[in-house]
């Protein structure tokens, strides 16, 4: 199966959570939570799709960034990756500059804008 049928037979997070349990999370910390649940399970596409809600909030948007930054480069998208950990870096996750290396290092072409 290739990622385009994949990607069209997958239901979104939400569907699968209200399934499973019922409901889902209903602030910021709660789609922190999921998403970090999601992460543990090597499910970083659900942990991309899950992660906005947390990102919009302060309380959780620099653990989220670093999740996001983490889950792009799993996913191989390497440009959002590289834009994702200067974010996180820029929120203070300094522990993220060593994969942020690491990846222009790696991707030498790769610009950031």
């Amino acid at each position: 199966m290739n990622d385009d049928d994949y990607n069209a037979q997958r239901k979104s997070v939400r569907e699968r959570l209200q399934e499973k349990i019922g409901f889902c999370p209903k602030d910021s910390i709660g789609w922190l939570y999921a998403a970090r649940g999601f992460y543990k399970l090597e499910d970083y596409h659900s942990v991309i799709e899950c992660i906005t809600p947390a990102l919009r909030n302060e309380r959780t948007k620099r653990e989220s960034q670093h999740l996001l930054a983490f889950s792009f480069l799993h996913t191989g998208q390497i440009e959002a990756a590289a834009g994702a950990f200067f974010k996180s870096i820029n929120l203070g996750n300094d522990t993220d500059w060593q994969p942020f290396v690491e990846l222009l290092i790696d991707n030498p072409k790769l610009k950031l804008s």
